[in-house]
């Protein structure tokens, strides 16, 4: 009986020491867990800052967008304004014209 229970505790002295390798090996990969989180949410951070700077800068860019679009619009209407102005005195020539003509001729 006296050297089963000496080869029981030998196994149970070995099965400790597996333990204790599994329980160092487990703390090492949580460990390196760990750290990959840590890394994964700095890089999370970092992505969602230049998200940010993007999103301002795609902001500003449309605010800009926004005036050259309102300055166009009001050189159109001022063209268009132009140009009803230049035919006005187009036709105000010509009337003009033909009427020397007519008192040329007359």
């Amino acid at each position: 009986m006296g050297e089963v229970v000496r080869q029981q505790g030998i196994v149970i002295d070995r099965m400790q020491g597996q333990l204790a390798k599994y329980e160092a090996n487990l703390d090492r990969l949580l460990t390196g867990l760990n750290e990959r989180d840590r890394i994964v949410e700095r890089e999370e951070k970092k992505i969602h800052e230049r998200l940010n700077r993007h999103r301002y800068d795609i902001q500003e860019q449309d605010k800009v967008i926004q005036g050259i679009d309102r300055r166009v619009g009001i050189q159109s209407h001022e063209i268009d304004s132009l140009k009803e102005q230049v035919s006005y005195y187009d036709d105000r020539l010509v009337d003009v014209s033909l009427l020397g003509l007519l008192d040329f001729r007359g």
